[in-house]
């Protein structure tokens, strides 16, 4: 059963809004279950007035049946019922209705608003320890390729080459958690970089002008491009999301360049993953983005992880994303679908909850490569960065085993 007008009012409280930017007022009719809600946000103010008379308007209607209501609440939630944007990309973006533009305005309000009135609180594995103080480990540097693009680069560690690809609008700070790890640094040498246009590598002097758009040719190249400048002999690839697509690419085209390669959540292409909110002049990228991925992190990631995972994706460049996932989303897909076998040996991981490459798009991509799929149990889409504990326990066997 969902709350009562009671358990609203109390629940949604203005406090619920601390740190979104303001914006103009909005309306909301929030239903769940059979219960009919109306909610205003009126210069930031949050304003509940119960069930709406025959002659109310809103801006934006948002319904969760009664079982998506008790799996959302449940914990551990199924995958796919992780938040309201989770229930939008799984279960059917038929929930709302009105104006949409109003709703991808308001979604981070939204998942916010839904997380208060779910009774209880879920269960998170612990944050890991701080590290000392003093600087880390790691180095960071520019490197500057044949073509005259400028990447920032990140090492730690010593030992065989680990070459670290990020997820979709996101950027190398993703594999802090591996380039700060003896487990990890004792035995290889971690490089991770930022591609152009993403977080301390440039984009082209023009883009103001431009619109970025990747593409499978472009990003394969770029990938063997930094490794040659380099000069790593045979790396180890780790690529995740998107960088896990890429990697099942380079395994099955350019396998003969790396010692193994680790597709994290990786599938071969994610159509739903393009949209058009991700990139448009009447909607904060920042705040729908952190709320269109939110959805994808494991309910049970350790908190303070989660926070800087969604902010990398708060905190890259407009339309970076929306790029990004033209790659994944629209070129890759048709190119997947001829790919060969691995050329070299290919784990694909799989977290529980991720929906953008479930378990079955990576069971499915281990099976055409000829790679082993290994699933993570209570793990979510960005598992090096939303829980690097979680992931080391399912990668250093598979390392170890590569070296």
């Amino acid at each position: 059963m969902g709350p009562d007008e009671q358990q609203i009012t109390a629940r949604l409280t203005d406090d619920l809004l601390d740190g979104l930017p303001p914006g103009p007022d909005w309306s909301l009719l929030l239903e769940i279950g059979t219960g009919r809600h109306l909610v205003r946000v009126v210069d930031g103010t949050v304003r509940c007035e119960g069930s709406p008379g025959i002659n109310a308007t809103w801006d934006v209607g948002f319904a969760v049946s009664e079982q998506e209501w008790a799996e959302f609440c449940a914990d551990p939630p199924p995958r796919g019922a992780t938040s309201a944007q989770a229930l939008v990309a799984t279960r059917g973006a038929e929930r709302v209705t009105g104006r949409r533009e109003v709703w991808a305005r308001a979604a981070p309000a939204i998942d916010r608003f839904l997380e208060a009135l779910r009774p209880g609180e879920r269960k998170h594995r612990p944050d890991p320890a701080p590290p000392p103080p003093g600087f880390g480990p790691s180095v960071g540097r520019y490197l500057h390729l044949d073509d005259g693009r400028r990447i920032f680069v990140e090492t730690a560690g010593d030992g065989p080459p680990l070459l670290c690809l990020h997820t979709a609008g996101a950027d190398s700070r993703q594999f802090r958690g591996l380039l700060e790890d003896p487990r990890v640094t004792d035995h290889h040498q971690v490089i991770a970089f930022d591609m152009p246009w993403h977080g301390r590598s440039d984009p082209p002097d023009d883009w103001q002008q431009r619109t970025y758009r990747l593409d499978t040719a472009t990003y394969a190249s770029t990938v063997l491009a930094v490794a040659d400048a380099l000069a790593l002999d045979r790396p180890v690839l780790l690529g995740c999301s998107m960088g896990g697509a890429i990697a099942l690419y380079l395994a099955a085209e350019h396998g003969d360049r790396f010692a193994g390669v680790c597709a994290l959540e990786g599938g071969l292409g994610s159509p739903g993953r393009f949209v058009e909110w991700t990139h448009r002049a009447d909607v904060d990228h920042s705040g729908f983005l952190a709320s269109w991925v939110g959805g994808l992190i494991a309910p049970g990631s350790p908190e303070g992880p989660r926070a800087q995972t969604l902010w990398g994706y708060a905190s890259n460049g407009p339309g970076i994303y929306q790029g990004d996932t033209a790659f994944y989303s629209i070129d890759f897909p048709p190119i997947a679908a001829g790919l060969g076998r691995a050329t070299c040996p290919l784990y694909v991981f799989s977290g529980e909850y991720d929906y953008s490459a479930t378990t079955e798009m990576s069971r499915d991509a281990a099976a055409r490569l000829g790679g082993e799929l290994v699933v993570m149990p209570g793990r979510g889409h960005f598992p090096m960065s939303e829980d690097p504990e979680g992931l080391l326990e399912y990668l250093l066997p598979v390392l170890e085993g590569l070296r």
